[in-house]
């Protein structure tokens, strides 16, 4: 069997946390690793082992400090694997977390960045997923892709992609926009990646780790350099979208299916070519394929009440109003004022009270 090589790539402070690190690359059961510890804390870094586990470990060494973006590139530089990836030096991977990215990467059809859920784990104990199906209209407005929960093929790092150094942090972010522009992107929903929010300094994670003026600073560098490119792709998909609901609305399905996939090949997964092909869907009775695709509508825009209440809809027409009020409630927890979401919960209620009259 043929075992593709994994580079992963360690940004490290030599802090306390990197021996944990470390041992849960040497637990990885993926059998062709090669680990690649990047000294971004400068010459103070100490000395390392050549190994983890079985897998063999370089320290790539620095005589000066790195910011994010430069440790990210000398990493890149070091690697020899046809996949990378990321590990921070105060997180952790569990044991089938590589085995399971290059499984998912067997699926991906050719795609350059396979990726999958992040395990948020906060001090108090709470742990949340973070990550979403990919989007490209999505990845524009913000980033949902952690970079260790992904595989990056060697390709576009041939092709020129790399971490830009005036950005101190996002720069992950406006990594994957680079990708984007030459790859498509295959999600899976595994957790297998343990990502300690609290523990970091970068500010733009949760809990403690936030710094919102400098969130909010690097966000708006990645809009301005990402604009032109943005502005273009709705340009070319709004038209589609807008000449699919005027089919729509006169019943002319198939030419409405036909502009909103041609929008779709351009955005690909983009919620709005999705919210209106579950609509056609749902008109046409073709209601499991409706829920499916505005499940997936509401995945990649999750915090926007009417896709949650679309999806809601179909729930209880299909007489699941657990879901359907799961739907309506999340909805109003995003806008307690949502009316649509108080139409739909309103809905639900009645339902139930017409069930226990019966």
């Amino acid at each position: 069997m043929n075992f593709p090589r994994v580079s992963v790539i360690v940004r490290s402070m030599a802090r306390e946390s990197l021996a944990t690190a470390l041992a849960s690359l040497a637990a990885q059961t993926w059998p062709n690793l090669e680990i690649l510890v990047v000294a971004a804390c400068g010459s103070s870094h100490p000395p390392l082992e050549d190994s983890a586990g079985p897998h063999p470990l370089r320290l790539v060494a620095s005589e000066t400090r790195l910011s994010r973006p430069l440790a990210a590139n000398a990493g890149l530089q070091a690697a020899t694997g046809d996949w990378i990836t990321f590990l921070d030096d105060d997180d952790e991977f569990l044991p089938e977390h590589i085995a399971n990215l290059v499984d998912a990467a067997t699926r991906a059809n050719g795609a350059g960045v396979v990726h999958t859920l992040a395990q948020a784990v906060f001090n108090d104990g709470r742990r949340e997923a973070f990550g979403q199906p990919y989007a490209l209209a999505e990845l524009y407005a913000r980033n949902f892709i952690h970079l260790s929960a992904t595989l990056i093929s060697r390709s576009l790092i041939e092709t020129g992609c790399r971490f830009d150094p005036s950005l101190d942090i996002h720069e992950d972010w406006d990594f994957f926009l680079q990708c984007a522009q030459c790859t498509t992107f295959y999600f899976e929903p595994l957790q297998s990646y343990l990502w300690y929010v609290d523990a970091g300094s970068s500010g733009t994670a949760g809990g403690r780790n936030h710094d919102p003026d400098r969130f909010v600073r690097f966000r708006d560098r990645v809009y301005e350099k990402w604009q032109t490119k943005h502005e273009a792709l709705i340009a070319r998909v709004e038209p589609l979208l807008q000449e699919a609901a005027a089919a729509a609305q006169k019943e002319y399905w198939s030419e409405a299916l036909a502009k909103i996939e041609e929008a779709l090949a351009l955005s690909f997964n983009d919620p709005w070519a999705l919210n209106l092909r579950a609509m056609a869907e749902r008109m046409q009775g073709h209601t499991a394929e409706a829920l499916e695709t505005q499940a997936l509508a509401a995945q990649v825009r999750p915090y926007d009440p009417a896709f949650l209440c679309n999806l809601g809809q179909l729930y209880l027409e299909q007489g699941d109003r657990e879901k359907a009020r799961a739907c309506a409630e999340r909805a109003l927890a995003l806008q307690p004022d949502y009316a649509p979401g108080r139409r739909l919960l309103g809905q639900v209620n009645r339902a139930s009270l017409q069930d226990t009259a019966v």
